[in-house]
C-alpha cells in the first residue's frame, strides 16, 4: 500500500535555528501558518515540516499511497484495531493514526514529485563508458554546492524491532531488505524503489535517528557535509558506503542531535522482483563496507527524550 514517502513532521525548540541548519544543508525553506516547511530545490513537494514546540520529536510521518492502496490499507486497519483520528498536528489531508509504538502516522492519496533539476552527468565504469567526449568537472565545479533531490528514507528508533516490522509489512504493506539480527531492518515500499524508505533501529524508546536526502554524485555529498563542518555543525559519520542499501553517505548532526544524511547510488528493487533474498546478519556488517573513520559511539543512541 505505502508507495512513497511525502515528508516528516518535526517539533523543535527554535524554529529559527532549525531554518539556519536545514538552508544551509540545501533546502528552500518558506513560512506556512506558525510553521517552517523545507523543500528541495526544484521539486514541488513538502519534505520536512518543522513545527514550535518545547522538545525536540519526531512527531509524524507522511506517506503517499494510490486510491486502490488507501481501500486495502483502510481495510488492514479496521482488522487490527487501529483507530483512525483527527490529525494532531493541524493537518487536513489523508487519514491519521499511530503505530504499535504511538507514533503516529499519515498516509494520503498522493504522488511522488518529479524533480525540475538537470540530472547529473553520466559515470564513466571500466567496460561501461557513457560520459564520452563531455568534461565530468571543470572551472565551474569549483562552486558546486550541494542541491538535495529528494527525501529519501528515515530511520526511526523503536523499542521493538520486530514489532515495528510486523505493523508496517502486515498493515502498511511495505516489504524487508535486509536485517540485522533484530537490531535493525530495512523497508522498502509496496511498490519497490530504494533499498529503504523506513527502517528501524533498537533503542529504549522511539525517535529520530536520521533523515536522508539524495544529491546527484558523491561530490555534493562532501560538498555540502565539509560546508557544515566549516559552519560549526557536529561531524556524525562519513564519507563512507553502506553494505545495506549500497549507497555512499555522510551524516551531519542537527542542531538537536538527531543526523540527517546526503545519500547517492542507493539500490533499487523493482515491485515484482522475487530474487532479491533479505540478508541477516550481524549489525557491524551492514554499516559500511569502508568508512573515513570507524562509526562513533554516539551513533546508535537516541538522543530524543522519552515521553
Amino acid at each position: 500500500m505505502i508507495r512513497t514517502l511525502l515528508h516528516v513532521g518535526m517539533t523543535v525548540p527554535e524554529l529559527e535555528i532549525g531554518k539556519a541548519f536545514y538552508e544551509l544543508f540545501g533546502l528552500q525553506s518558506r513560512v506556512v501558518g506558525n510553521d517552517l516547511v523545507f523543500r528541495c530545490e526544484g521539486r514541488a513537494q513538502d519534505q520536512i515540516r518543522l513545527m514550535q514546540g518545547a522538545k525536540k520529536k519526531l512527531s509524524y510521518t507522511a506517506f503517499g499511497t494510490d486510491a486502490s492502496g488507501m481501500q486495502v490499507l483502510l481495510a488492514n486497519l479496521d482488522r487490527a484495531g487501529v483507530n483512525k483520528a483527527p490529525s494532531p498536528f493541524g493537518e487536513s489531508e489523508g487519514i491519521w493514526f499511530q503505530d504499535p509504538h504511538g507514533d503516529w502516522i499519515n498516509v494520503q492519496i498522493a504522488e511522488a514529485a518529479p524533480s525540475a533539476l538537470q540530472p547529473p552527468v553520466e559515470i564513466n565504469a571500466p567496460g561501461h563508458y557513457r560520459r564520452i567526449g563531455e568534461r565530468a568537472c571543470d572551472v565551474s565545479s569549483l562552486k558546486k554546492r550541494a542541491r538535495p533531490r529528494r527525501l529519501g528514507h528515515l530511520i526511526k528508533f523503536t523499542p521493538d524491532v520486530e514489532r515495528s516490522v510486523a505493523f508496517y509489512t502486515k498493515v502498511l504493506g511495505m516489504k524487508v531488505s535486509d536485517q540485522a539480527q533484530g537490531v535493525l531492518a530495512f523497508l522498502r515500499g509496496a511498490a519497490g524503489g530504494d533499498h529503504h524508505m523506513v527502517a528501524f533501529a533498537k533503542s529504549s524508546h522511539t525517535g529520530l535517528h536520521h533523515l536522508s536526502f539524495e544529491v546527484g554524485d558523491i561530490d555534493e555529498i562532501e560538498i555540502g557535509a565539509q560546508t557544515l563542518l566549516r559552519a560549526g555543525y557536529r561531524d556524525g559519520f562519513g564519507l563512507g558506503r553502506h553494505v545495506g542499501g549500497s549507497n555512499y553517505f555522510h551524516y551531519i548532526r542537527d542542531p538537536w542531535n538527531s543526523l540527517v544524511e546526503y545519500f547517492w547510488d542507493i539500490d533499487v528493487i523493482a515491485e515484482d522482483d522475487n530474487t532479491w533474498v533479505p540478508m541477516n546478519v550481524a549489525p557491524e556488517e551492514v554499516v559500511a563496507v569502508w568508512a573515513q573513520t570507524p562509526p562513533p559511539l554516539e551513533f546508535v543512541v537516541n538522543f530524543e527524550e522519552r515521553e
